[in-house]
């Protein structure tokens, strides 16, 4: 029986990750450096300090990865106040009925605790969750399962009691090395049978979360 559920935040509740992305060569630039698509795609889901990693490999010292976390940090949060919090479809849908259900619920994120405390105050998302993961608060970023197995303890629960819901390669590997359900929901990336070792359902959207979580009860 699911009695938690932990989310990613990034492509699944709220539309980030192509302005995300854009972003990212915004702040490469600043720098006089370009990421190749395969770059970053491969840091999709991943915490800022494994991305300031991958920056070290391909750049050496061409590039300045706390710099340029801090620039993107800094023009995503412009983005999103300018122009608001773009919602994933039935993101909103999906949380509020969670909570009539009383199933507890986690924001297990690879972002950083700065830009998720904005995020969740411009969404107004913050009272649907019991408690927030950011990425600085586990020692390994996905796919390992620190994250996940870090949500499913602030919940009180055991990982096979929740379920993980995620967009991207790195955060279903993550789920499945948590031993949680795991759900994918593609945004960037699609559903293929690679992913299919590591995804128990995959949805169309979060309209179908609920009945894909709980219709056999």
């Amino acid at each position: 029986m699911i009695r938690g559920v932990c989310f990613d935040m990034d492509g699944l509740l709220f539309d980030t990750e192509r302005t995300g992305a854009a972003v990212m060569d915004q702040a490469a630039a600043l720098q006089g450096c370009r990421l190749t698509e395969a770059q970053w795609r491969s840091v999709i889901g991943q915490s800022l300090a494994a991305t300031q990693a991958a920056l070290r490999r391909w750049f050496g010292d061409g590039m300045d990865p706390e710099r340029f976390v801090a620039d993107w940090c800094r023009l995503m949060l412009d983005y999103v106040r300018r122009e608001g919090m773009p919602e994933m479809p039935g993101a909103r849908e999906a949380l509020e009925a969670l909570r009539r259900r009383g199933v507890k619920t986690a924001l297990v994120t690879s972002n950083g605790r700065e830009v998720v405390r904005e995020y969740l105050e411009i969404s107004g998302f913050g009272p649907y969750f019991d408690q927030v993961v950011t990425g600085e608060m586990v020692p390994r970023s996905k796919p390992a399962p620190d994250i996940y197995l870090l949500g499913a303890e602030l919940l009180g629960l055991s990982p096979a009691e929740c379920a993980g819901v995620e967009d991207s390669v790195n955060g279903v590997k993550a789920i499945r090395a948590a031993g949680m359900l795991c759900v994918m929901v593609p945004d960037i990336v699609p559903y293929g049978p690679e992913l299919a070792p590591y995804v128990d359902v995959c949805l169309g959207s979060l309209r179908e979360l609920e009945q894909a979580l709980f219709e056999k009860e």
